[in-house]
């Protein structure tokens, strides 16, 4: 009816209805701002979706060739390292926050002692977790099990480069810098694709060098091309006043995903085995290759929102709007690819990896969190603004949630089932983020510029 409506309408007012709607999407943002910030969108979202192709096609042949048993087996190993991330105590989060804020005041000289202390405390983690793994990994080659070997010597590898990018990743904040970042990715796709016959012909052994070789080179293309070039620092006061900052933010950040993620895989490997946490990995990495592209998307927006809470005398009303500006011209460009990828889920997994038969409906809930990094810039904002309280609040709420119906399936384990888990912790992470999002509107609302 709506569709027949608008077809009898007179084209003059459809005309006017399309001028009003093109100029009201102009208004979004400044020129140069608009500019610049579309720039960034579309480089980052095109590297995106072409890593998105090249993942999601090596994903499916890898699958063709390897069991969920196996993948199962090497997912154990990724566990343990979600629940040592607690490790870096905020710094990351410290920098994140407060290198474009303070860059967005004009402090530039302090912005850069930030980002050189967070280097210097990422060399000592990356030497933290190095030795961790790297003792059971000799621990286990010396008693023969070069697999278990291989499983936490690409850990050694994943874990120090993962550190790495986190520092440089909140150290990227102009259009030319996330094009170059998105250079990147686009490169560690195409690596990934063409080690796949490492799998093929050298089956878990491959797994671990496809899995870790692209990451290596990924780091090694934005650490060339990285916007700065300081040497690391490690001051005892700087380093306290960036903890004193991060910590509480970070305890909160690191339940909401690694360790939501940690337990998550535990649990499965605890409740139903090596098999179901391999179909659970599979969809995973199907649904890893389209958050690529919402994180891209998120990824520009970050430091223009800090930035703007700086230079703005720290107006949430303004910095809010502005988050939901941001927000609809990322779910405007995610829709169609989420609801594209819940189409073609079925016939690709039928058709050529019909042994992850399992993973479809399990690949379709896990493409709707796809849409988080995109919708949940108000929850940023309160952690640019130091609104800690509310923050946690949506996190302990969603978690503790999550963790009570864990506990409930637990106690009925013979209902339990790989898709009951996922939709509740789909659930969960939603409702977060539609917390989070509402403790920022209301206090845009009720808080007057300071």
């Amino acid at each position: 009816m709506a569709t027949w409506c608008l077809l009898k309408m007179p084209s003059s007012l459809s005309v006017s209805i399309c001028r009003a709607l093109k100029s009201r999407i102009q208004q979004l943002f400044t020129d140069e701002t608009r500019r610049q910030i579309m720039v960034s969108i579309a480089s980052l979202a095109s590297a995106g979706m072409i890593s998105v192709a090249i993942r999601f096609i090596g994903g499916i042949i890898q699958g063709y060739f390897i069991g969920p048993e196996l993948l199962g087996y090497y997912t154990k190993f990724t566990i343990l390292p979600g629940y040592m991330f607690f490790l870096h105590l905020g710094v990351f989060t410290s920098l994140a926050r407060q290198y474009p804020y303070l860059i967005g005041k004009g402090e530039r000289e302090e912005a850069l002692s930030y980002a050189a202390n967070a280097q210097g405390w990422t060399i000592i983690l990356c030497a933290v977790h190095a030795v961790t793994f790297l003792v059971p990994c000799l621990w286990a080659a010396v008693h023969g099990d070069y697999y278990a070997a291989m499983g936490w010597g690409a850990q050694v590898v994943l874990t120090n480069v993962s550190l790495y990018m986190f520092y440089l990743g909140s150290t990227y904040r102009s259009s030319s810098e996330f094009v170059a970042w998105s250079k990147g990715s686009i490169i560690s796709s195409i690596a990934s694709f063409l080690l796949l016959p490492l799998v093929i012909f050298f089956q878990f052994i491959g797994i671990c060098f496809r899995y870790t070789i692209p990451d290596v080179i990924s780091m090694i293309y934005a650490h060339q091309h990285r916007p700065l070039r300081i040497l690391p620092r490690v001051d005892r006061m700087v380093l306290r006043k960036m903890i004193l900052f991060g910590a509480p933010l970070m305890v909160f950040a690191y339940i909401s995903t690694p360790l939501w993620t940690a337990i998550e895989r535990s649990y499965i490997l605890k409740m139903l085995g090596e098999k179901p946490l391999g179909i659970f990995a599979f969809a995973g990495s199907l649904y890893a290759a389209l958050h690529m592209v919402a994180t891209s998307i998120s990824q520009v927006f970050h430091p223009r929102i800090a930035m703007l809470y700086g230079s703005s005398g720290k107006n949430m009303k303004t910095s809010f709007y502005y988050c939901i500006k941001c927000s609809l011209v990322g779910l405007i460009m995610m829709l169609p690819v989420v609801a594209l990828a819940h189409w073609l889920i079925a016939p690709l997994v039928e058709w050529f990896v019909p042994k992850y038969v399992e993973c479809i409906p399990i690949a379709r809930c896990l493409f709707w969190l796809t849409l988080i990094p995109v919708i949940d810039l108000p929850k940023q904002l309160l952690i640019v603004a130091k609104k800690i309280k509310q923050f946690g609040i949506s996190i302990i709420l969603s978690f503790t949630l999550f963790l009570t119906l864990l506990a409930i399936y637990a106690f009925s384990a013979d209902n339990i089932t790989l898709l009951k888990i996922v939709i509740a912790s789909v659930l969960c992470k939603l409702i977060s983020v539609f917390i989070s999002n509402v403790f920022s509107w209301h206090i845009a609302r009720s808080e007057s510029p300071s």
